[in-house]
């Protein structure tokens, strides 16, 4: 569930494809809207004074968490209530011409993906040698009992790595894949696992294979029989390859082709202003992501974790921070506008549809407690663009360019 809030929390706008709360790399990617040129000196001062404030009151040592949030003010109001108008004047994205990437398959493409994805295998034709990666099933005992951690199925081993304990790899040396040993071994005295150390024990291990690849161009119809592989011969290996690289080109097109509309909406759009406390309150939810994954991992809350570990002060956090949840309140603004332009309502009753499927199978959440922590904002967000995105591929038609 974690990984889900992160995702949400970290991407802000996922359907756009550019930066969020966080990314600094990529701060600059959706500067191409009008509005970037377009604020004044007056509102950089109350940003300023505001980063200002809320870092005198961080480093004051009031805990993040413990903050009001912003979305509780008695004066905010959310994007769904906004005169959207005030803020955004879209392109005439109906009639917009718009081109994305499409990748021609070549020869040479094929022959790649054939030589990196398709031409391995394990063979069985003969023993094992230093420095071969085998595929084996182990299961370890000790007093005729197996142990926690000391099985396992499928799993690769290169030989003479040293990954496992003295003499298992050795004891494989010579072993013919298909056959089955038995290692009498001892663990060392210093293992971490204090039942296991210094403790016989015997590991049954079977060699499944050998693992080898080669490239097409020396690959004869024999050698793909002798990999294990279910071609007939190297021209249904071409063809199965052809067909797959053919459509990874087309779904890499249908991504491209999303990206490029909602780049071009941005980019011909005009922001007329940015709502400073949205700005706020994508500000802010970061940092309480933050200030929880720092007591998860590192014992300590975030300022402690800035000071101590990233040695720098919230004002300076906030200051890299900001030009990113600028960014993402723009796509909000937009995405708002799109969706009204196309009659898209997102109902309270559908959000929380949405966030009722996202914690199905989770402990400890509730559809309340799931939306406070990812932020009600950021998630309507994420449900609407899923829909304007699903609308917008439905009216605009998409260009394939051999031209990246």
């Amino acid at each position: 569930m974690k990984y889900k809030l992160i995702t949400i929390c970290l991407l802000g706008v996922m359907a756009f494809g550019v930066s969020a709360c966080g990314n600094k790399n990529t701060a600059d990617s959706g500067q191409g809207t009008q509005a970037a040129a377009q604020t004044d000196t007056s509102t950089e001062t109350e940003n300023a004074d505001q980063t200002q404030t809320d870092a005198e009151t961080k480093d004051s040592g009031q805990s993040i968490l413990d903050e009001e949030r912003v979305s509780d003010r008695e004066d905010y109001v959310g994007l769904q209530d906004l005169d959207i108008d005030e803020y955004v004047t879209l392109n005439d994205y109906k009639n917009m011409k718009v081109t994305a990437y499409k990748a021609e398959t070549k020869d040479e493409d094929i022959e790649q993906y054939i030589n990196s994805e398709l031409l391995k295998g394990y063979i069985t034709g003969r023993k094992v040698a230093n420095g071969d990666v085998v595929n084996i099933d182990y299961v370890g005992r000790k007093d005729g009992v197996a142990f926690e951690g000391g099985t396992a199925n499928g799993y690769d081993l290169e030989i003479g790595s040293g990954s496992f304990i003295a003499g298992f790899e050795e004891g494989l040396i010579g072993v013919m894949p298909g056959d089955t040993v038995d290692l009498d071994l001892t663990f060392p005295e210093n293992y971490p696992e204090a039942s296991l150390a210094g403790q016989p024990v015997v590991f049954t291990v079977t060699v499944n294979g050998i693992a080898e690849s080669m490239e097409y161009a020396d690959a004869t119809d024999a050698d793909l029989a002798k990999l294990g592989l279910s071609y007939e011969n190297k021209e249904a290996l071409w063809e199965a390859a052809k067909t797959e690289v053919e459509k990874n080109a087309e779904e890499a097109f249908e991504s491209s082709k999303t990206s490029a509309i909602l780049n071009q909406i941005l980019s011909e759009s005009t922001i007329k202003s940015i709502p400073e406390y949205l700005v706020e309150e994508q500000m802010q939810g970061f940092e309480i992501y933050m200030e929880s994954m720092c007591q998860m991992y590192y014992g300590m809350n975030f300022d402690q974790y800035l000071q101590d570990v990233e040695q720098k002060s919230y004002e300076d956090f906030e200051a890299e921070i900001r030009p990113d949840c600028e960014t993402t309140v723009k796509q909000y603004l937009i995405s708002e506008a799109l969706a009204r332009a196309e009659n898209i309502e997102i109902t309270d009753e559908i959000i929380r549809e949405y966030a009722q499927k996202d914690i199905e199978g989770y402990d400890g959440y509730t559809v309340d407690t799931y939306l406070d922590e990812v932020g009600y904002t950021t998630y309507r967000m994420f449900v609407l663009q899923e829909k304007l995105v699903e609308r917008l591929n439905e009216i605009i038609t998409v260009e394939p360019t051999s031209e990246q």
